[in-house]
């Protein structure tokens, strides 16, 4: 049991970081904005889950498993996400214009959905585990961890300001 709930809080911070980047990412200029990016958004967590299957060729059985534990779980999470969506619109906006403790208020008062959602992502991949075959649920572990690994790895080189910027590690805004 313990290790499966390893494995759902990893895919959990998994999306949640995709978000969070995406939400720490400069205002882009040109054309591309607003569906554009939310549609890029979704691709990216898509890639993430389809990695979590790779080396893995699913049976019809296994297939259709997942498309209705999916199901299930889209409308709790959509309805959270809807429910956020304007806080999380004042976020992106506090933040494009540099304001970053309003950005970061505005997460804060999302606190609650946001464990909402881990909670409801945990409990997916609970379920998709479990309506994988043996062999299947040992790659899919291996992928996790392999996914895990290189989140881990993603978040210690932007602590340590080599990731995220382009040109360097030195902040445009910002004196030696």
């Amino acid at each position: 049991m313990g290790k499966t709930r390893v494995i759902a809080l990893v895919v959990a911070s998994l999306v949640s970081t995709a978000s969070f980047a995406g939400a720490q990412a400069p205002a882009q200029q040109g054309t591309r904005t607003g569906r554009h990016e939310m549609q890029q958004g979704m691709r990216a967590g898509a890639r993430g889950e389809r990695g979590l299957f790779r080396g893995i060729t699913l049976s019809d059985a296994e297939k259709a498993k997942l498309k209705d534990i999916k199901g299930k779980y889209a409308t709790q999470s959509k309805s959270l996400r809807e429910q956020m969506k304007p806080a999380m619109q004042e976020a992106r906006a506090a933040r494009q214009k540099g304001d970053t403790a309003a950005a970061k208020a505005a997460f804060a008062r999302n606190k609650g959905s946001f464990d909402k959602l881990a909670e409801i992502r945990k409990s997916e991949q609970t379920e998709i585990r479990s309506a994988l075959t043996p062999e299947h649920q040992k790659q899919f572990d291996t992928n996790v961890q392999q996914f895990a690994k290189r989140r881990d790895e993603m978040q210690a080189k932007r602590k340590d300001g080599k990731l995220g910027r382009r040109g360097g590690n030195q902040h445009p805004g910002r004196a030696s």
